[in-house]
């Protein structure tokens, strides 16, 4: 869930009322949110800080700053009234044209500004700190929105909104003086730790956006990666301009939306917002002015209200409840209420979603408890009950069980086994560390990192995992697929593949499964790079090759440092769960 700190001093000014840390705890526990206070010392002044440190719900982006939370709980404790969000009246509205090369990149823009605000060093620092976490949750590190705010009075519209070749771009990034090229600016900041992670949304590209002023070209942004440092803002900025570009329409007017919900307080006329007209030059149809402060209206049901809550009311008393809550709402009728869900609630998609901020309202501590009026009984499901009864039977063999990362680099499934390749590899976008950029697709690395790391200890040394694995399968919805397998070796002075075997034969015998080629499990000779040329064998089970036992070849243990043989099998313990479940 995502974390939201705001000094303490500063948040009891946004709060109406000054509550203690065990009240405020309460409030926020009955709301949906934990708080808790931390110290933080800053590193020059040693000055110590106290701050709140708010936990929200990750399907509440407006409430990602101390603003948010602050006007939330306001309504929520009967503190204050509604705000009540307003579009400025202009003479004539700032426009951003967008033309038709942005569709091969990213399509859409929306913008708004905001007038005449006055920033402290606080609110400045947290209406930055909100574009970071939009950035990060809702707009998903920047691949669906990108969010630019901008120092309008510095530059000058109508802006323009296009998509150019690399070599056709140049302008000096946001704190760098001198200009950079398009490519020169993906060079720079592909070796930026903090903006890395970006470059790759939109480098091979053949063409990059752009948002520049109409008039002098002067670049305004390079979304989602840098603004430009012309319209650089300070917290002495008065006049802001917002713009989110996106691939995600719907989300791009929700991110507008609640930074605006969030920090239009401070202007001079609060609550008030600037709209931009937004002209697609080939796709007239598609022409909006943004921001839409407009409401979604639902008609709720009184009685599902009462029986998704489980206690009784009346369509008064939601109408009263749902204000607390940031709705404005009106009794249709005894059984119907219409509830109008504001602009930056986005987590709000159905009736349900309403009916349960009803309950938020109330006070789930006030709802009585009540037996379910069916009867069930949970179980264990069969493929866990099943990798339990393995686990008990190998540790009582003197096996040691381990947990390995499900995670792996290439290298620890391709050349470290000796491998030229694995296609049922899962490779992740974008990794954070080079350790881990893809699934497992078995158990055996991990074991022989967790081997090499404990191979001092005294001889012999008997592990084994029984884990899931990661495999590519188009068939599956997501692309990919578990499987439930277990690896169990041995490292000794010999490599003693009988040790190995009698395991494997007596997990099948637990198992009832017979030695036999045609309705149990056998053994037949195989040629594998990882291990010692015939020194392996597939284990099959009625005919279907399941895993793999041998010793492992000389170069697989000098990539861990192993000096020692290692023996072991490796199975998918799925093809054996019918006939468990039929004999259990």
């Amino acid at each position: 869930m995502p974390k939201v700190a705001v000094p303490v001093n500063t948040f009891d000014k946004l709060l109406k009322q000054k509550y203690e840390l065990k009240d405020l705890e309460q409030i926020c526990f009955d709301y949906g949110m934990e708080v808790e206070i931390e110290s933080e010392e800053d590193s020059v002044t040693k000055k110590i800080t106290q701050k709140y440190v708010f936990e929200t719900a990750a399907n509440r982006p407006d409430l990602l700053c101390g603003e948010g939370i602050a006007n939330a709980l306001n309504v929520y404790l009967g503190l204050c009234e509604q705000p009540v969000y307003k579009y400025a009246e202009v003479q004539q509205k700032q426009k951003i044209v967008v033309k038709k090369n942005t569709d091969q990149v990213r399509p859409f823009v929306v913008a708004a500004i905001l007038r005449d605000i006055t920033f402290t060093q606080e609110s400045y620092d947290s209406f930055i700190d909100l574009q970071t976490k939009l950035h990060f949750n809702h707009c998903r590190r920047r691949r669906l929105v990108a969010i630019g705010t901008h120092n309008l009075d510095t530059i000058e519209g109508p802006f323009v909104y296009d998509a150019l070749k690399p070599e056709e771009i140049k302008f000096a990034p946001l704190n760098i003086e001198n200009e950079m090229t398009g490519q020169e600016i993906m060079d720079h900041y592909e070796a930026d730790k903090n903006y890395k992670e970006y470059v790759h949304i939109i480098k091979d590209s053949p063409v990059y956006p752009l948002i520049t002023e109409q008039k002098r070209g002067i670049v305004l942004s390079l979304p989602p990666l840098i603004n430009g440092n012309y319209s650089k803002m300070s917290k002495d900025t008065k006049n802001i301009l917002i713009e989110c570009t996106a691939t995600d329409h719907t989300r791009a007017i929700q991110a507008l939306n609640v930074i605006i919900a969030s920090f239009s307080q401070y202007c001079s006329s609060p609550y008030v917002v600037e709209p931009v007209d937004i002209e697609y030059e080939a796709n007239p149809e598609r022409n909006e002015t943004t921001p839409n402060l407009g409401v979604k209206s639902f008609d709720v049901s009184v009685v599902k209200v009462q029986k998704l809550g489980t206690f009784q009311t009346d369509a008064d008393n939601i109408v009263k409840l749902l204000y607390k809550m940031q709705y404005t709402a009106e009794k249709v009728d005894e059984k119907t209420v219409r509830a109008h869900v504001p602009a930056f609630r986005t987590d709000i998609l159905q009736e349900c979603d309403i009916a349960e901020d009803v309950c938020i309202a109330h006070g789930y501590n006030k709802i009585e408890k009540v037996l379910p009026s069916t009867f069930t009984v949970g179980s264990q499901q069969l493929i866990n009950k099943l990798s339990d009864l393995i686990r008990d039977e190998v540790a009582a063999s003197g096996f040691q069980e381990g947990l390995n990362f499900a995670l792996n680099n290439e290298a620890d499934l391709t050349t470290k086994l000796c491998k030229e390749n694995d296609p049922n590899m899962v490779k992740i976008l974008n990794p954070r560390t080079a350790d881990y950029t893809c699934g497992r697709t078995t158990l055996i690395p991990g074991c022989l990192k967790w081997l090499a790391y404990n191979k001092v200890n005294k001889l012999p040394i008997k592990i084994f995992e029984l884990s899931d694995v990661i495999l590519k399968d188009e068939k599956n919805q997501v692309g990919a697929r578990n499987e439930r397998r277990i690896t169990a070796l041995q490292y000794n002075l010999s490599s003693q593949l009988e040790i190995i075997q009698g395991l494997l034969d007596q997990i099948m015998i637990k198992l009832k499964i017979k030695n036999d080629p045609i309705n149990g499990y056998s053994l037949q000779p195989v040629n594998s790079s990882t291990f010692f040329p015939e020194r392996s064998a597939s284990i099959l089970y009625k005919g279907q090759e399941i895993g793999i036992l041998g010793i492992l070849h000389p170069n697989v243990l000098e990539q861990y440092g192993l000096e020692n043989p290692v023996s072991l099998f490796e199975i998918n313990l799925e093809p054996l769960f019918k006939d468990f479940a039929e004999n259990d």
